[in-house]
């Protein structure tokens, strides 16, 4: 569904043209989600703000697993800390021509349509952007955008604190992904919040070879909103919307949220819906508020 002639118009950002690029070499990118991705590397200029930035080394996608047509594709920012081979992050490419590694991102939901606009901020943040105070979680690695989980509560229930868990904040991720001692408590967790909201039971079933627990398309309303607390005391709490965790892709229907294979928690791209987030390498820090009610919904 994304490999027809004229798909990319049906991609939120479109494609990039390349019709005599080589694809070679090829390097694989897994993701916690285990979705992975091909690249192949090529140059270009990248706009930035009223500039043009030239000879911007970027790769471009050659393959991807699962396929397009169970898990639609996206364009991503190559903005963490761990280098990938063959490639400098986009941030290392910037430098002397941005203020500093500070970068900033926001995504505002629209309700009525399920849709998110944003805007990514590179070389600092904008107090005006969100609700004050900025509440800080510290970095726990020099490598990874890593922090600590505190707590976690499902809809009404109980809270559960002292998880103190190494959590990446990873917005090139699609599903929260989870490690395989607090998975099937949280999905129990989870059903049972949804069938108290459904008045009868609802359940998600767990498919193996996709990684993903499918649902009633008819039943995403009743599930819970979560709540994740960061920091070691979870201190810095954030929700996230039913809306946010639950998938349609062509009318198959499930939860975002899949066992993670390296023993980490992963904050995907839908915790930044209604959220300001600034990411302060340099400072070893994370920066999270509310979105402010002032912020452009088109930019």
């Amino acid at each position: 569904h994304f490999t027809y002639f004229g798909a990319c118009a049906n991609l939120p950002t479109g494609c990039y043209r390349c019709p005599h690029c080589i694809p070679s070499p090829a390097t694989p990118i897994p993701h916690t989600d285990q979705a992975q991705i091909s690249v192949f590397p090529h140059v270009g200029a990248l706009r930035l703000g009223s500039s043009v930035v030239s000879n911007i080394l970027f790769g471009l996608v050659t393959k991807q697993e699962p396929p397009p047509y169970l898990l639609p594709p996206v364009n991503s920012i190559g903005l963490g800390l761990e280098p990938t081979p063959n490639y400098r992050s986009l941030m290392t490419q910037l430098q002397g021509i941005v203020p500093s590694s500070t970068f900033a991102l926001y995504l505002r939901g629209d309700p009525s349509t399920g849709s998110t606009t944003g805007e990514l901020l590179l070389g600092g943040g904008d107090p005006n952007l969100y609700v004050p105070p900025l509440k800080y979680v510290p970095l726990i690695s020099q490598q990874l955008f890593a922090i600590t989980l505190g707590s976690v509560q499902v809809g009404t229930g109980i809270k559960t604190i002292g998880i103190n868990g190494a959590t990446l904040v990873d917005t090139g991720t699609q599903g929260l992904s989870v490690p395989p001692f607090y998975l099937p408590g949280l999905l129990k967790d989870i059903n049972d919040q949804a069938s108290h909201n459904a008045g009868f039971r609802v359940d998600c079933i767990w498919i193996p070879f996709l990684n993903v627990c499918q649902i009633n398309c008819d039943h995403k309303q009743y599930f819970p909103a979560l709540e994740f607390g960061l920091g070691s005391a979870g201190q810095v709490p954030i929700t996230i919307s039913n809306s946010s965790y639950t998938r349609d892709t062509d009318g198959f229907c499930s939860l975002a949220i899949t066992e993670s294979l390296v023993g980490t928690w992963t904050l995907p791209d839908f915790v930044l819906v209604d959220r300001y987030v600034e990411f302060q390498p340099s400072q070893g820090r994370i920066g999270i508020a509310d979105l402010s009610s002032l912020t452009p919904p088109d930019e």
